[in-house]
């Protein structure tokens, strides 16, 4: 992917798990080094980023503090709808892939496949939105 095509990118990791959110972003950093990375600890966090500047990618853990992750796609979604958001998890089952496709979801991650499945995935989505 051009480096170029990624300079105004945004994305925006979303886990209560300060650790985990940091190795998210140094993984997209390491990959994509000039996409804009923004963190959040709660979707009321992420909702106010969103409100302020354009985000294109926004990764969100399942289990948050107040609002879930599903409950946050769906309104992360409603607020800005270009935005793709791939739902991260250390749930690898039917009922949680499929809670998060039909909030609107573009992908669904297990965290014990993010060094294998992550990166591929947000080029997918980049290409598809070029």
């Amino acid at each position: 992917m051009n480096e170029d095509s990624l300079e105004n990118r945004v994305a925006l990791v979303v886990d209560d798990h300060d650790a985990v959110r940091h190795a998210l972003c140094e993984r997209i950093k390491a990959s994509f080094g000039q996409f804009q990375l923004r963190e959040a600890g709660t979707v009321d966090e992420a909702l106010k980023i969103i409100e302020t500047e354009r985000v294109d990618i926004v990764l969100m853990d399942i289990r948050l503090p107040g609002m879930d992750g599903i409950a946050g796609t769906r309104v992360v979604l409603e607020r800005s709808p270009h935005t793709s958001v791939i739902v991260i998890s250390i749930f690898d089952d039917s009922s949680h892939r499929s809670a998060a496709s039909r909030a609107g979801a573009k992908a669904y991650v297990c965290k014990r496949a993010i060094s294998r499945e992550l990166i591929p995935v947000i080029e997918n989505l980049m290409n598809c939105e070029q």
